[in-house]
């Protein structure tokens, strides 16, 4: 904490507040990143006119401004993405995923941190690919959650820089994007149409979900949490995939020594059994 050359009023407030986002949230601040967690405070603060993390820390305790937990909560969580990141992934979701998927119901799939849609719209784009967008649009359902109302926004829309497309093969850039201009793209609207977003906090439990998930995207995601949420969020996740299903998480995050009932398949590739138990 000294490094952040806090008074000590402003750090008893600053531990209030960063407790309560591991509680409601299960978002985990180590140390070593309390400097980021302290700036994106401060900008909060200033976005809302709240002169200081003491005045912050008591709207939190005593619940008085409508939404702050929310906007909390967007303001903590890190939304770095693109279209088709961790190419292998996407790869095996393509050849060896979706040959496995049952022929004779709809595929439901969950992007579990889908931030503005590139994961989300980069399946859509697959599976449009595999299938062709009718079939696509008749046999599948992509729902893509996030805490974030601000992402989420920008995931309907379905608008991005281009930046964000340097993965995007160029054939398959022509195919299913149009330019904006100023360096804008826009997904098409048969792409559009194989998704859903909503919000979602992955630590609220239960989860309002009908019907269990054949895959899993579940990306960049664990690291936010202490090793017992982790645990308990891959298990739950298990419980939210049907028998065959698939849980996939980014290459860098591993369910080793989770003691997880999920049988591992390759890094960052996870499938659940069809016998009892999921074996």
């Amino acid at each position: 904490m000294d490094e952040l050359s806090l008074s000590q009023t402003e750090a008893l407030h600053f531990d209030s507040i960063r407790r309560w986002i591991g509680i409601h949230t299960g978002l985990h601040y180590p140390e070593r990143k309390y400097c980021t967690l302290y700036h994106r405070l401060r900008k909060l603060c200033h976005e809302l006119d709240i002169p200081d993390l003491k005045t912050l820390d008591q709207h939190l305790q005593q619940r008085d401004l409508p939404n702050l937990s929310i906007q909390l909560a967007c303001a903590v969580s890190t939304n770095h993405t693109y279209y088709f990141r961790e190419e292998e992934s996407m790869q095996f979701f393509q050849e060896q995923i979706i040959p496995t998927l049952p022929p004779n119901e709809p595929w439901r799939i969950w992007s579990a941190a889908s931030s503005s849609g590139d994961e989300a719209y980069s399946l859509a784009i697959i599976l449009a690919e595999a299938l062709g967008v009718a079939e696509a649009q008749q046999k599948t359902a992509i729902l893509g959650t996030d805490i974030s109302f601000n992402v989420l926004e920008q995931a309907e829309y379905g608008i991005c820089n281009e930046q964000r497309l340097d993965k995007v093969p160029k054939p398959l850039r022509d195919k299913y994007f149009r330019t904006m201009g100023l360096g804008q793209w826009g997904i098409n609207p048969e792409i559009k149409q194989l998704c859903t977003f909503r919000q979602l906090n992955l630590m609220n439990y239960p989860w309002p979900f009908k019907q269990n998930f054949h895959v899993i995207f579940c990306r960049n995601v664990l690291y936010y949490f202490d090793r017992p949420k982790q645990i308990e969020l891959v298990e739950r996740l298990y419980d939210a995939t049907t028998p065959g299903g698939w849980l996939i998480t980014s290459v860098t995050e591993s369910l080793w020594n989770m003691n997880s009932r999920w049988q591992s398949v390759r890094t960052g590739i996870y499938h659940k059994g069809f016998g009892r138990n999921g074996k």
